[in-house]
């Protein structure tokens, strides 16, 4: 009897927690859910995947070694994740592609003046919130899928940050810091 590594169900939930890892690393700042998530969800695929493993190394030791690279995919996908996480990967390519969105928008909220509550899509980010800052910036935050969160990005021409509830701010590119402030919770 031949055994075959675990197809395409458990390959697929493997595929998908990782790209809700990713898509939630790709936010101004990492979330605690973000790491509940993957030990949570992670924890339970990888005990599958172990479980799998060793009954198909005990039933047809053969078939578990002719088909190891296979067997290996799961580990492979985990540690690209860590890998792109541990460099910044998923927020500077979603931070790239919504850049050009993210400073129409920024020049928009400047020169409006007034602090706003409406919710869209701004490029890649969903903001909910925004206002414009001293020296005709602007800052906004950043709602993400399932998330609801005090983080986002500051746009600063002039290079004048707001004092108020901003705990961490980090340059990006040019004008453009992310912040981060208490969730209040």
């Amino acid at each position: 009897m031949i055994t075959k590594p675990p197809g395409w169900p458990l390959l697929t939930a493997f595929s998908l927690t990782a790209l809700v890892c990713l898509w939630w690393a790709s936010a101004p700042y990492l979330y605690v859910e973000l790491v509940l998530f993957a030990f949570f969800a992670g924890g339970v695929l990888f005990l599958v995947w172990i479980i799998r493993i060793i009954v198909a190394a005990i039933t047809d030791s053969n078939a578990v070694s002719v088909h190891i690279r296979q067997w290996f995919v799961p580990w492979m996908i985990l540690g690209g994740v860590v890998l792109s996480i541990m460099v910044d990967a998923p927020f500077y390519a979603r931070f790239a592609l919504s850049q050009p969105a993210l400073t129409v928008f920024a020049e928009t909220v400047a020169k409006s003046g007034q602090v706003s509550h409406e919710c869209r899509y701004v490029g890649l980010y969903r903001v909910c919130w925004s206002e414009s800052t001293p020296g005709g910036g602007a800052r906004f935050s950043v709602d993400d899928w399932l998330i609801r969160t005090s983080a986002g990005f500051v746009w600063s021409p002039a290079g004048q940050m707001p004092e108020d509830d901003v705990e961490n701010l980090d340059p990006l590119v040019g004008p453009w810091y992310r912040w981060s402030g208490w969730d209040e919770w």
